[in-house]
């Protein structure tokens, strides 16, 4: 029940928000703008562009798009940090970018309309913090991050977690494949959080972000770090691809 009244109250801050369109091809009659400031605030985001199908399946939201056949969104982003300790996978430009792997310029809001466009159910058991020894749930997802190296036309696709080790007691251990659970942020005070902080997916465990790390070692800020060498320079493009797990 909680899940569905929070999905309820997203759509109705987010979705109210929503103008109408012309009836033009190729376009969903939705525009999404952003969420009202409250008094004496500026907005920190701009009014959306519509969302256009521009393939077979394929929707685009600004600089995200959304595949329904896959389940999955993709985004650009860039390296933010090549070496050091790490709280986030992903944050936006404005978010937390001293400790995050990759940054980003799309809006959190966007990314989140575009999860619910997919069917995604965020949770209905938020954990209580930041740092919380709880085990967030939600929807299981993966992340793949695909880059082109010196500018080259071909392209390669790893997992995020080939960029991210752990360090205990000095030791550097490989993570393995990460399990990340899609759920959804939170509204608070009618702001809805991922959007005011920027944090999009975190590594050490976050209530905000829009995405969490479900995996062992998730409830510590003390051992996720960039893996110096394999990962790119700080400011290389890259693309980010979040896709539902089965």
């Amino acid at each position: 029940m909680k899940k569905i009244i929070y999905k309820i109250i997203f759509l109705v801050v987010g979705f109210a928000i929503l103008s109408p369109l012309s009836y033009s091809s190729g376009q969903v009659l939705l525009s999404a703008k952003s969420p009202v400031p409250g008094p004496g605030e500026q907005s920190s985001v701009s009014p959306s562009p519509p969302i256009e199908q521009v393939g077979p399946g394929i929707f685009r939201l600004g600089e995200i798009q959304i595949h329904k056949d896959t389940r999955s969104v993709i985004f650009p982003a860039q390296v933010n940090m090549d070496k050091g300790l790490l709280e986030y996978l992903i944050v936006r430009s404005s978010g937390k970018v001293h400790e995050s792997l990759l940054r980003t310029d799309i809006e959190p809001f966007q990314l989140q309309i575009a999860f619910l466009l997919l069917g995604f159910e965020g949770t209905d058991r938020p954990i209580r913090h930041q740092g919380s020894p709880e085990t967030p749930t939600g929807d299981p997802v993966e992340i793949a991050i695909a880059y082109r190296k010196g500018g080259g036309d071909q392209e390669h696709k790893i997992g995020a977690h080939e960029w991210v080790v752990n360090k205990i007691e000095n030791q550097l251990k490989d993570v393995g494949a990460l399990k990340w659970v899609y759920t959804g942020s939170q509204i608070f005070d009618g702001r809805f959080r991922a959007q005011a902080e920027g944090s999009i997916v975190a590594l050490w465990h976050d209530p905000v972000a829009l995405v969490d790390n479900a995996s062992p070692g998730g409830e510590s800020n003390k051992i996720w770090f960039v893996k110096e060498g394999t990962c790119l320079p700080v400011g290389t493009p890259v693309t980010v691809i979040i896709k539902g797990k089965n």
